[in-house]
Parts: C-alpha cells; structure tokens; sequence
C-alpha cells in the first residue's frame, strides 16, 4: 500500500491573505445596508457606481475564497487581486458611506491609506514566495 502524501502546509502568505479575506468580507457585510441606503432608488438613477463597486467586490471576494479553499490555480490571481483592494476599502468606504466630516475625511485617509498599501505590499509579497505559488497547485 503506497504512502500517500499529505497536503504541504499552509504558508503563512497564505494564512494572511485568508485572514485579510474574512476581514474583508466582514467589513462589505458590516457596510452593506449603508451601501443598500446609499443608491439612489429615484427613476433618475436607479443604481449607484458605489454599489456597483461592492457587488463586484463582493462577487470577487467569495468567488476568490472558494477557489483558494480548493486550491486552485487561478486562486492565486485572485489573491492578488483581492490584496490590492487593502487601501481603496479601508481608506474609502467609511468615510463615504458614513458620512465623515470633510476634515475627518482628510484624517482618516490620512493614515488610512499607508496602511492599506502597507497591507497590499505585505499580502503581496507573501503570496509570490514560491512556496505560496505551489500551495494553489490544483487543476
């Protein structure tokens, strides 16, 4: 009876980038009836480009997970994709869809921004380290 190989472990680019995914995912569902309340339902504007925005998101973001949990290929493009979305969720939506201030916006974009980058670029480089690339190894 041949020895079967049990799966590498998950690198931790990999784990990071599957917390930031649930982080992100809880961040859309926390801000989804702002985003809901946010379109003007009006027969001049029946849809808003913000919710087209989040329901691409969205869209994107559970179809990236579910192929990353089944390791395929493509999931690590998508996991790219997703860590690029660090500095436009977290420095761009709250403001707009709470209604911050002018100043306040300012503030939080402010330190909002670096460390949405510093998330991307985190994310990133983790998940191009050869031992990440081979994790998504499915057909």
């Amino acid at each position: 009876m041949p020895d079967e190989q049990s799966p590498p472990p998950m690198p931790i680019g990999v784990r990071l980038w599957f917390a930031w995914a649930f982080v992100l995912l809880a961040i859309t569902g926390l801000l989804l009836p702002r985003i809901i309340e946010f379109v003007d339902f009006s027969e001049r504007a029946p849809f808003s480009l913000l919710g087209i925005f989040m329901m691409l998101e969205l869209a994107f973001l559970l179809f990236g997970i579910t192929v990353a949990m089944q390791r395929k290929r493509i999931a690590h493009r998508f996991a790219i994709g997703i860590a690029v979305l660090a500095a436009p969720v977290l420095a761009g939506l709250p403001p707009l869809l709470l209604d911050f201030p002018p100043e306040a916006v300012a503030g939080w974009q402010a330190l909002f921004i670096p460390v949405g980058l510093l998330i991307s670029v985190v994310l990133i480089v983790g998940l191009l380290r050869p031992g990440s690339r081979a994790f998504f190894s499915e057909d």
